[in-house]
C-alpha cells in the first residue's frame, strides 16, 4: 500500500514550541507511516536525533481516528520506535477503576456461553492495556524467565514494544503477576472471567461489543472481510473501541487469559473454578486479530491448558480496589 498520508499531513502544523511553529516534515511523516520496515526505522531515528520524537509521536496519536486501518498498525510500530508516550516506564501498569455492579454473563448464542445469568461483582481495578513486550521484557531481565518464542533473542523487536506479548501461558501470566506484585507493593493478578466481563459490558448491560454499538473494522483488530490488518498491533490503535470504564483492546488484537477455570456456566465463584493451582484448562476472553467479530463479542469465551502458549493470546493484570 502506498504511504498515502505523507501528502495529507503537508501543510499541518503543531502549537508553538518555544516560539516556533513546527511543521510536520512530510517525508519523515511518510517513512513513519510506510509499510517498509527500513524506511520506518530510518524516519523514526532522524526524528530521535533531531529532538522531535515526542513531539512527532503525539501527532501520530492525535491523527490515530483518521488514519486507513492498515496505516494504524504502522503508526503503532512507528511509536514503538519513538517511544510511545500513552504508556508509563515498565513495569508500571496504567490501571483503570471498575466499580462494583451487577454482570450480564454469557449470551444464548452458543452453549459455551449459555444460560446468560447475572452476578454482583465487587469493585476491582484492571490495566487499560494488555501487558507490553516492554514491559514483559522488564520482567524477563529481571528474573531470568523464559522469553516468548517470537523474540529475537532475549530482547523483542523494537516494533513490538507497544505490542501486547504473545506466546505466554496463564503459568507465565501468573509469574509475572508475582513479579510485578513485589515490585510496586500492589498485589497483581489475573482477571477473573466476571471482572472481565464487567469492565467489557458495564453493569446490567448485554451490549455485545465493549463500544455499546455494532462491530466495524475502526473498533477493534478483528479478522473480516474489509479492512483486517490480519496481525498483531499496538495496543490502543482503536479508541473508537473502548470499554465504559476507558479500556483498550477488550475486543480483538489478542485473547486474554483470565483466573477463571473454562467451566460451563452458570457460574458459581465457590464451585473451584477460581482453583489457581488447577491445571484444568483457563478461560479466554476477547478474542484476537484472527477472530471473526463473532468471536470478539464480551461474552465470547474459550479455554486451553494454563502451560499452553499462543502467537494470538496474551493478558492484562488486575488488582483489587
Amino acid at each position: 500500500m502506498p504511504d498515502s498520508s505523507s501528502g495529507k499531513q503537508q501543510t499541518e502544523s503543531a502549537p508553538y514550541l518555544g516560539g516556533e511553529r513546527r511543521q510536520v516534515d512530510p517525508a519523515l511523516w511518510g517513512g513513519l507511516l510506510s509499510q517498509h520496515e527500513v524506511r520506518r526505522r530510518e524516519a523514526a531515528q532522524t526524528i530521535v536525533e533531531q529532538g522531535l520524537a515526542g513531539w512527532y509521536a503525539e501527532r501520530l496519536l492525535s491523527t490515530l481516528p483518521t488514519l486507513p486501518i492498515k496505516e494504524r498498525a504502522q503508526a503503532g510500530d512507528a511509536l514503538a520506535l519513538l517511544g510511545d508516550p500513552r504508556l508509563p516506564p515498565p513495569p508500571l501498569p496504567a490501571m483503570l477503576p471498575v466499580p462494583a455492579g451487577e454482570v450480564w454473563l454469557g449470551d444464548t448464542r452458543f452453549p459455551n456461553e449459555a444460560p446468560p445469568h447475572a452476578l454482583e461483582i465487587e469493585g476491582f481495578s484492571l490495566a487499560e492495556y494488555p501487558v507490553t513486550h516492554a514491559q514483559y521484557a522488564a520482567f524477563v531481565e529481571a528474573t531470568g524467565h523464559r522469553t516468548p518464542r517470537s523474540w529475537r533473542g532475549k530482547r523483542p523487536a523494537p516494533e513490538s514494544a507497544n505490542q501486547p506479548v504473545t506466546f505466554v501461558s496463564a503459568r507465565d501470566a501468573e509469574a509475572y503477576c508475582a513479579w510485578l506484585s513485589g515490585q510496586t507493593g500492589y498485589t497483581y493478578r489475573l482477571p477473573t472471567e466476571t471482572e472481565w466481563e464487567l469492565a467489557a459490558r458495564g453493569p446490567q448491560d448485554r451490549r455485545d461489543y465493549p463500544w455499546g454499538g455494532p462491530f466495524t473494522p475502526e473498533h477493534a483488530n478483528a479478522w473480516t472481510r474489509r479492512g483486517a490488518l490480519k496481525r498483531v498491533c499496538a495496543v490502543g490503535l482503536f479508541p473508537e473501541g473502548r470499554g465504559p470504564y476507558g479500556h483498550a483492546d477488550l475486543s480483538g488484537n489478542v485473547w486474554e487469559w483470565c483466573a477463571s477455570l473454562y467451566r460451563p456456566y452458570p457460574y458459581h465463584p465457590a464451585d473451584g473454578r477460581e482453583d489457581p493451582v488447577s491445571d484444568e484448562a483457563r478461560a479466554m476472553r476477547g478474542g484476537s486479530w484472527r477472530s471473526r467479530p463473532s468471536s470478539a463479542r464480551c461474552a465470547s469465551r474459550q479455554g486451553e491448558p494454563p502451560t499452553d502458549s499462543f502467537t494470538t493470546v496474551s493478558f492484562r493484570v488486575a488488582r483489587d480496589a
